[in-house]
């Protein structure tokens, strides 16, 4: 009992001395700001000198003031530092965030290029700095406008050089300008060497509700973990589920990236901090959106995403630009064959890497001034931040994560050309890629060449990117190799016809109001793309293409599946040395009910072609029509075909024009 005594007093003598050290330090405060205008005070200057001295604070308070608009617009600095590790052509990001080319607001927390976490959080004490140099500056501004008083008689000595104090306050910024300024009218002089000013701002009491929120950020991932609950909430993004279906589930990255952006959009404005000094304060079923982090009243706070801003987006398992969801294999072979056709079965579990920026801005309501800075959000493997798995020291393997692309010593050539003409390409980004960790190395000049530096590596890739042309890669070993060529397939934009061939008649006709689907993979170069009946135009390369063609219409005649039982099957990721990803196969049973369709498939071709688009201005694709099925066993006739089709002496390949 003693000694639960003892320890009681040790707390509560901790408190008290705790108490007191907040009282002092805040009766410090006061005391230095009471100097302060004390200080202010004293500068006394004759009456007839004081409109000149008034223009001057007036001037002083005018450039602080706009030093303190630019400072708390920019995320706490008037000039936001370099960027420590230079940016590819393909990446968005950098250490600041662009505001429609009138503010770059600085990230407090960002990745760089090389992958590694950065933050820059201005101290209050850099940012006094920094606004002290602003004033500097731009104070000579007020010597211009300052010569009107010369016409009124006033013969004023302007200093060489100025040096001024800056302390940032909760409610107001204090600001000494020291000079050696002379002001005479006839025979009465005043030397001031120097200005005091009180700007009442909230510069420092929005600062550090601003570090609350990133500490709290920092702490919860709150953006982070959000996301994740936007990407399983909305139907829009395919994430991981089963569901019985017979829609094909096919997505487009571009499409899925879209969406994903409206609903950030959406969702990071509603997200806000805690206010119970309101009246308007009622817990309702919107309380998701409330952050734990309690603000002023008069302080408004913003959280916003614009789709203009950058996302990047990074998805798996994917078949080019395509994301599809994987059938799950079924007991009955039959049924196998039918359920695959349609999809009623499907299961999706995709990979996720995002990264997107989220500007927070925080409102003094009274004077309207706003302090705002950036965050990226970052979602690595479906995770928040970092992926929570093994983690392999990159150290340990020739330190590819934090110092490949520092190391590049060994001299390499590399010549970028145009596959169809073999004509060099100048302007082609190059970047090499060893393991998991990617360098950018340069651009060809106008002959297509780059003569570079490269990291030592074995079996590394060597990747050409250029507006206009799909990424060419190529093997190469910079310890042994000293020169490469990448070559690299130009896109060809054409006219799209889709039409349907009788394969009993040869007739060919518009596909009406039938369903078109038609994918593309050149084996080439592993460019895919999908099209509809509904699209005009197609993006092709030059290659060897495979190409499955589907064409669906409703029947007047439902057809009954019947109720079956299904072996499911999961691929799950495993992580494995230096970060590269294997799977390993999950299964699972389950049962569904029977049910009726009325979309049925009647007719469909698989085959290989080669397309020489160069010159040319448009392409007619025609799908096989067989017969519309009535059936179960007829709508098994017309999916045995799919392979069979093309050796029919009515089928027709693409037609280029």
């Amino acid at each position: 009992m003693k000694k639960r005594g003892q320890l009681t007093l040790y707390i509560i003598l901790g408190i008290v001395i705790l108490a007191i050290f907040i009282i002092l330090f805040s009766m410090r405060y006061q005391t230095l700001e009471q100097d302060f205008e004390s200080e202010m005070n004293s500068i006394i200057v004759p009456e007839q000198i004081k409109p000149a001295k008034d223009y001057f604070d007036v001037c002083l308070k005018r450039v602080t003031v706009e030093g303190i608009n630019l400072i708390a617009a920019q995320g706490g600095y008037i000039n936001i530092p370099e960027e420590k590790y230079k940016r590819t052509i393909t990446d968005d990001f950098s250490n600041v965030l662009n505001l429609y080319s009138v503010y770059d607001v600085a990230y407090w927390f960002y990745e760089s290029s090389n992958g590694i976490k950065e933050t820059q959080v201005p101290t209050k004490e850099k940012m006094e700095e920094e606004l002290g140099s602003y004033i500097d500056n731009n104070f000579n501004d007020c010597y211009y406008f300052a010569k009107s008083f010369e016409d009124d008689g006033f013969d004023i000595n302007y200093p060489e050089s100025i040096m001024t104090e800056v302390i940032i306050n909760k409610n107001n910024v204090q600001v000494k300008l020291n000079s050696d300024l002379r002001i005479s009218l006839k025979d009465v002089t005043s030397d001031i060497n120097k200005l005091m000013i009180i700007s009442d701002s909230k510069l420092g009491e929005l600062y550090d509700l601003a570090v609350r929120v990133m500490e709290k950020e920092n702490e919860d991932l709150f953006l982070e973990e959000k996301t994740i609950d936007f990407m399983s909430v909305y139907e829009e993004i395919p994430f991981s589920t089963t569901e019985f279906s017979c829609e094909r589930k096919v997505w487009r990255k571009g499409d899925v990236l879209r969406d994903f952006k409206g609903i950030t959009n959406t969702n990071i404005g509603a997200i806000r901090l805690k206010d119970p000094t309101s009246s308007a304060y009622i817990k309702t079923n919107k309380d998701y959106f409330e952050i734990d982090l309690i603000k002023p009243n008069y302080i408004t706070e913003t959280f916003s995403y614009s789709t203009d801003f950058p996302m990047y987006m990074d998805v798996s398992p994917m078949k080019g630009e395509l994301l599809v969801g994987d059938a799950l294999t079924q007991q009955t072979p039959e049924i196998s064959k039918f359920l695959n056709l349609f999809f009623c079965l499907n299961n999706y579990h995709f990979i996720y890497d995002i990264k997107y920026p989220v500007l927070i801005s925080l409102t003094d309501d009274v004077t309207g001034l706003n302090f705002q800075y950036a965050t990226q959000v970052i979602i690595d493997n479906n995770k928040p931040r970092e992926y929570e798995g093994p983690i392999y020291n990159a150290q340990e393997s020739n330190d590819f994560t934090d110092k490949l692309c520092g190391n590049k010593v060994n001299p390499i050539e590399i010549t970028a050309y145009d596959k169809a003409s073999f004509l060099e390409l100048g302007d082609a980004s190059i970047l090499y890629k060893c393991f998991t960790s990617t360098c950018y190395i340069g651009e060809t000049d106008k002959d297509g060449k780059l003569n570079a530096n490269f990291p030592p590596c074995l079996n590394g890739v060597v990747i050409a990117q250029k507006e206009g042309y799909e990424m060419g890669v190529e093997f190469l070993s910079t310890n042994t190799d000293k020169e490469t060529s990448v070559l690299m397939d130009k896109y060809h934009t054409l006219d799209l016809d889709i039409k349907e061939v009788q394969l009993g008649d040869g007739f060919t006709s518009s596909v009406n109001d039938k369903q078109a689907v038609v994918q593309l993979e050149n084996l080439d170069n592993g460019y895919i793309t999908m099209v509809t009946g509904d699209e005009k135009k197609i993006k092709l390369t030059n290659g060897n293409y495979k190409i499955t063609s589907y064409l669906m219409t409703e029947t007047d005649t439902e057809i009954e599946l019947k109720s079956d039982s299904q072996i499911s099957c999961v691929e799950v990721p495993r992580s494995g040395i230096l970060g590269l990803f294997s799977s390993t196969e999950k299964c699972f049973e389950s049962e569904f009910d029977g049910g009726t369709l009325t979309d049925v498939m009647v007719g469909a071709a698989e085959y290989e072609w080669y397309a020489d688009v160069t010159g040319k201005r448009a392409i007619t694709i025609y799908i096989p029509y067989e017969m519309t099925p009535r059936t179960q066993t007829e709508m098994l006739e017309v999916f045995n075909n799919i392979g069979l089709n093309k050796d029919n002496p009515n089928f027709l390949y693409p037609e280029l024009q």
